[in-house]
């Protein structure tokens, strides 16, 4: 009797994977026994081959085949090469397959009639190692949510089947038609190539989708696997177009055929992939070649033209943003410009905005509001990114409101339209529960049962509460047009506090409160000299925010900006980004889904770039040059200390992604992730540190104090130090205090720099891991360059870092970084408070028209000396 399934499964480096594969393929419920299992190990350098050639040692219906290694396609072809089974797949070695795998699939089968049925396709379920869970959240998940399925995927294009691992396909077809996986494309859509051309070839591209037949996809937790770990390698994406999109076409053309609609929503589907990972961190800092940008300009519009417009615009088999849809379609059109949208309103300022995408050259504009000429109040271009490179911009225009808006781009009159819909899953089911899993209900059943229990514990009385205070007339008319001031919810002595104390003393008209939460050092601190207070998180603060014209923080953190409760937004009040510090790259990522009414900045060269053309969402609207309100005081604060007093080396290193967690509950709450000692990051400092010429320079008269960033608090009790090194911790002190003292300020990458520049001291940037900062760190770089704007010079060595310490404690350090310094900040006059106020009051100001049918002027320092 005939081989029904044949299991071809290539191996590399995957010895840990093993027994978990192995015993997901005994444990069929079919009969492990009647499998062909076919394992061909592709050059490993671990036990991987060892432990196949045991599992098969035991098992007749096992062969092991070997190879040098030569990629996953060549070891899945030559394992192709010995199949005889009348089905094939090939499952990853390091996933697993449910017990009634291939009993489900077999049981399909025998419903249909010898070549009825192309391909038969199982559920992936997403294997996250690392958490021990296991998730029905893959992008294509909707396609088993309607049961078993048999789709023809002519009639019904967007069932598409991408994977070759979680399906089977005939052997007739793939020999009749010398089919065989591209040995050239090794990092994506070797999978889709293959599954796409085996398509083409069938009478009848049926898929039958089966619910009870469940992949197991393990996310692996050392993210080693090829997948996982390949986004910065260029052949990723120039290889899927040139040999992966390639060859599908070129076999569709040898057949005589146009690409079919569903191939064209596989490609879709991969595109749309990469045009969402290119928004992420990861692939956003990596360092492509100039030469796989080139060859993406080319062969991406040369794709789309094998793309019907139909097919982008209303593709729907994953979440996609809208603006990923007409990116695609201006770039297979070549036009200059897509639709006009109408946009925010800004009614407090009498501002409407309208927006529009292009691709090329920038149209000429002509933008009139009831008839008469106007130019924008506010703009920004932003660039929208295909990995790493502008792929279209979006004009964002704000014009005077209310009014009848009108916009000719390239002297053609465009229709202004409402923001579009999204096209409606082509899996979504029909009713709320209907299509729904035994598992799906069962997760319905648990969020509602732990919504009823919330309500029913201890926190039903603080949720009173809240929604008390909430309907006080009392709290109402104390809260009314409440400024708001905090800094964390945790600490303050930030911009925050400093701002707040000068609304206090220059503004007592100003409805001022601050926030902390109760019972911290700073509580007690503000409570002993005045401070109107409101405790984080209570009923009174939910309140405070309910009624609050204004709301301004030194940090953006969701504890900040989604502190109010779902129910009670969008709240009324304007919300004040004072920043932490001085911003040097792009952290559009974080900072763009935030809303931001006033955005402060402190240098020119920051403000042109957050306002400018640039991948922050913000314009001159929202973006304003008033200085950090924390540098007056700092600047105060360095007035009452003489020159004898600033005897301190003061070493401020930044954090490191990979040393801390995410946040937790709040704010200050992370967990450690390794031993601070076995990292580079605690070699490196350990190392200047322990320098026997820093014990020298303390030997002279200076104080070395090493002060880590907050997030690095807890690393404190492994750091092994000299005696004569001081630890001082920002709980126990203020950071303003140490640099007013400061001799000299060495760090690394942080923005503490600013500070120490502002007050025109010495800086030294000890960067011995730029390669893995950048890599791994949030902010990707933008428009400042250490070795070109830095405040003092970069050195990666300990020994030179001594050496350039003990020249600037004895007055030698270069002139040219005080130029540097004198630049940045021309304006050292005390007055950023009152700048950043009244942004803040200006924010909530409705301009004459004629002032908002014309440009604002961009902010800018005098560049009179202090």
């Amino acid at each position: 009797m005939p081989t029904t399934f044949s299991v071809i499964s290539p191996m590399y480096n995957v010895e840990a994977y093993l027994p978990d594969f192995f015993a997901s393929l005994r444990g069929q419920t079919y009969g492990f026994e009647r499998l062909e299992v076919i394992l061909v190990d592709d050059g490993s350098t671990d036990g991987t081959l060892a432990a196949a050639q045991e599992f098969a040692a035991a098992w007749s219906n096992v062969t092991v085949l070997t190879q040098p290694n030569g990629g996953q396609a060549s070891a899945r072809n030559r394992g192709l090469a010995h199949a005889t089974g009348t089905w094939l797949t090939f499952p990853d070695p390091d996933d697993v397959l449910s017990p009634g795998y291939f009993a489900a699939a077999a049981a399909e089968i025998e419903l249909h009639a010898e070549g009825e049925l192309a391909m038969v396709s199982a559920r992936i379920l997403m294997w996250f190692e690392d958490r021990g869970s296991l998730l029905d959240n893959h992008a294509l998940a909707g396609r088993f949510r309607h049961g078993r399925r048999v789709v023809d995927l002519d009639a019904e294009p967007e069932w598409i089947q991408p994977h070759i691992t979680s399906g089977f396909v005939r052997r007739d077809v793939v020999n009749a038609a010398g089919l065989g996986f591209p040995e050239d494309l090794r990092l994506r859509f070797e999978d889709a190539n293959f599954v796409a051309r085996y398509l083409l070839h069938c009478p009848r591209p049926a898929v039958a989708f089966l619910p009870s037949a469940q992949y197991h996809y393990r996310q692996r937790a050392d993210s080693s696997s090829t997948m996982q770990s390949s986004h910065e390698k260029p052949e990723k994406y120039t290889d899927t177009i040139r040999i992966g999109f390639g060859g599908v076409i070129a076999e569709a053309e040898s057949l005589g055929r146009s690409l079919p609609r569903w191939a064209q929503n596989l490609f879709l589907y991969d595109q749309f992939w990469i045009l969402r990972s290119s928004q992420t961190a990861r692939v956003r800092q990596s360092d492509f070649p100039e030469e796989m940008h080139r060859e993406l300009a080319e062969s991406v519009p040369g794709f789309l033209r094998h793309i019907d417009e139909e097919a982008i615009s209303g593709f729907a088999l994953m979440t996609v943003a809208p603006w990923m849809r007409e990116a695609l379609l201006l770039v297979k059109r070549g036009r200059a410009a897509g639709t006009v949208y109408r946009g925010a309103v800004d009614r407090r300022r009498g501002l409407q905005s309208v927006v529009y995408r292009y691709h090329g050259e920038r149209p000429a504009e002509r933008l009139t509001v009831d008839g008469a000429v106007v130019a924008p109040r506010f703009e920004k271009t932003q660039p929208l990114e295909y990995v790493g490179r502008p792929l279209v911009w979006q004009r964002t225009l704000w014009l005077p409101e209310p009014g009848v808006v009108e916009v000719t781009l390239d002297g053609e009159p465009r229709e202004i339209e409402d923001r579009p819909t999204v096209p409606l899953s082509p899996f979504a089911p029909r009713g709320r529960l209907r299509g729904r899993t035994a598992a799906d209900l069962r997760r319905l059943r648990k969020r509602v049962g732990s919504a009823i229990r919330r309500r029913l514990s201890g926190q039903l009385v603080s949720l009173l509460r809240r929604d008390l205070a909430v309907r006080s007339p009392r709290l109402a008319r104390r809260f009314a047009g409440a400024w708001v001031f905090i800094d964390r919810e945790v600490d303050a002595n930030d911009s925050a506090e400093d701002l707040y104390w000068w609304v206090r003393e220059h503004h007592p008209e100003v409805n001022a409160w601050f926030v902390v939460r109760a019972g911290t050092p700073d509580w007690h601190r503000l409570t002993a000299r005045g401070a109107r207070l409101v405790a984080y998180g209570s009923p009174e603060f939910t309140a405070l925010l309910v009624h609050a014209d204004h709301l301004a923080s030194s940090h953006a953190d969701r504890f900040i900006t989604h502190a109010l409760p779902r129910k009670y937004r969008p709240a009324g009040y304007s919300f004040t980004f004072l920043q932490h510090g001085v911003i040097k790259g792009d952290l559009s990522l974080w900072l763009n889904p935030k809303v931001i009414d006033v955005f402060v900045t402190s240098t020119q060269a920051e403000y042109d770039y957050i306002a400018g053309v640039s991948p922050y969402r913000y314009s001159t609207k929202e973006v304003r040059l008033t200085g950090l309100p924390r540098f007056d005081v700092l600047r105060e604060l360095d007035a009452t200390v003489d020159e004898s007093e600033r005897d301190i080396v003061l070493v401020m290193p930044t954090w490191r992604n990979y040393l801390v967690s995410d946040l937790k509950s709040a704010s200050d709450d992370r967990e450690l992730l390794g031993a601070l000692a076995e990292t580079e990051y605690g070699r490196a400092l350990a190392t200047l540190l322990h320098d026997p010429e820093l014990a020298r320079l303390h030997d002279a008269g200076a104080r070395i104090v090493f002060m880590p960033h907050p997030n690095m608090q807890r690393y404190l009790p492994q750091f092994d130090l000299p005696q004569h090194v001081e630890i001082v911790s920002y709980l126990d002190a203020d950071v303003r205090d140490m640099i007013v003292r400061a001799a000299v300020l060495v760090t690394d990458y942080s923005s503490t720099a600013f500070n120490a520049a502002y007050l025109r001291r010495p800086v030294i940037y000890y960067q011995f891991d730029q390669e893995e900062y950048r890599r791994g760190h949030t902010e990707r770089a933008g428009y400042f360059d250490y070795e070109r704007d830095g405040f003092g010079p970069v050195l990666t060595e300990p020994v030179a870092v001594v050496e350039m310490i003990a020249r600037a404690i004895e007055g030698d350090f270069p002139a040219e970084y005080t130029a540097r310094t004198d630049a940045a900040f021309p304006v050292r006059d005390g007055n950023n408070r009152a700048r950043t106020f009244d942004a803040m009051r200006e924010v909530r100001t409705r301009r004459s028209l004629s002032e908002r049918s014309q440009p604002a002027p961009p902010d800018s320092w005098s560049v009179a000396p202090s």
